[in-house]
């Protein structure tokens, strides 16, 4: 079995499990759908074991789709993939784009004589790697990102293994989870706390700042496409 085989058969009888996961569906090599339950609602999240190559085609069509059908992305890279020496990233326009979606961070797994590790690496600007620990996979869970670049604009669905409030020990036993929608409010330059009339002064200003009748710089349609997402699902939660 290659590297990628091991890592993802590890990964989905694992997955399956978690108390948290409804179930795990194999769809191709190296891609499964996951459902994972929290205390109030569902998520579906797609993982995508990637070796070989990382392609800016693939992670721009995939993180499109996915979130246009609600789910979430999660992208789980062959360490070897990313870098020569262990401590020096080999950086691309790809790698790149993953680091904006998880804030300077990808996931990576390793696979050795001892098993297969899951873990987090963060990319410095210089290009330095720092190495976190193995991840919780019962801490799978989706979150947000948003774009503002030649490949990607506005807010995409991703997923990472970040504890929730509720999963950790030392914290109450709240089920607060940080509100899905920040990021489209703060596309419109607002807080979550904006009421409706704010909601759509500011964007009436945004549309009047990006409609491609009056800016013509590049990108602007996708903007407006965006906006008009952002202030679509605000109104639907006020109205």
């Amino acid at each position: 079995m290659t590297g990628l085989q091991v890592a993802f058969r590890y990964l989905v009888d694992n997955l399956r499990g978690m108390d948290n996961v409804r179930f795990v569906r194999v769809l191709d090599e190296g891609a499964m759908l996951v459902n994972v339950a929290h205390p109030t609602f569902d998520e579906d999240i797609m993982v995508y074991l990637l070796a070989g190559e990382l392609s800016v085609g693939f992670i721009k069509k995939t993180l499109n789709a996915n979130t246009e059908r609600d789910m979430h992305t999660l992208y789980i890279v062959a360490l070897d993939l990313i870098t020569d020496d262990g401590t020096t990233a080999l950086m691309s326009d790809a790698l790149r784009l993953l680091l904006l979606a998880y804030d300077r961070k990808i996931y990576v797994y390793r696979t050795d004589k001892s098993g297969v590790a899951v873990f987090p690496v963060h990319i410095e600007l210089d290009r330095r790697m720092s190495y976190g620990d193995p991840v919780n996979l019962a801490y799978l869970g989706g979150d947000y990102a948003t774009f503002n670049n030649k490949y990607l604009l506005g807010v995409r669905k991703i997923a990472g293994f970040e504890p929730r409030h509720y999963q950790q020990a030392h914290t109450s036993t709240s089920t607060y989870r940080e509100d899905p929608l920040k990021p489209f409010y703060e596309l419109l330059g607002l807080s979550v706390a904006a009421n409706v009339d704010e909601v759509k002064s500011a964007y009436r200003r945004k549309a009047r700042q990006h409609h491609p009748d009056t800016d013509k710089s590049p990108g602007a349609t996708e903007r407006m496409q965006a906006i008009n997402e952002a202030y679509a699902k605000i109104l639907e939660r006020l109205e």
